[in-house]
């Protein structure tokens, strides 16, 4: 994809359009903008080691109990979707702060390129035992790093 809207991220997660997502007015329904923006979340995480391919059990968590709460999201769109459609959704870091980061989602076609949605999120690292935020790990920094193949400064 190097012409895509979405050639400059790291993780990028094909699927249709179905048509159970449209809505009455004919285009896909805007809620289902933030599953596909977590389904690409989800990979990320994965990618980084925040948390295992299921989501589940005590992968969820780091070593010392710290893992991923969203604590804000939010979405633009730019274009209906029309069915039939395959999709392209992306995700990528912009930002790591104290105690947590800041992540890009987009949404594009993977035949034609037009970028649908664009939105972004932030997470905290936080101890679910304690529910209290905490530092961004350093392993967790260094993966991130790893990954978008740049570093950030704090």
């Amino acid at each position: 994809m190097p012409d895509s809207p979405l050639k400059d991220f790291p993780v990028v997660v094909s699927f249709p359009l179905h048509w159970g997502e449209m809505d009455a007015f004919g285009h896909a329904n805007n809620t289902r903008t933030f599953t596909w923006f977590e389904t690409a979340r989800i990979h990320y995480f994965a990618r980084i080691g925040l948390t295992g391919p299921s989501g589940a059990g005590d992968e969820r968590t780091n070593r010392d109990g710290v893992g991923p709460i969203l604590k804000a999201t939010n979405a633009e769109y730019l274009r209906p979707i029309l069915f039939p459609t395959r999709l392209v959704a992306g995700c990528r870091a912009t930002r790591i702060g104290t105690s947590s980061f800041t992540l890009e989602h987009a949404v594009a076609g993977e035949d034609d390129g037009v970028l649908y949605t664009r939105g972004s999120c932030v997470i905290v690292t936080l101890r679910y035992a304690t529910h209290e935020k905490v530092p961004v790990p350093a392993e967790l920094r260094a993966a991130i790093e790893a990954l978008e193949g740049r570093s950030f400064s704090s």
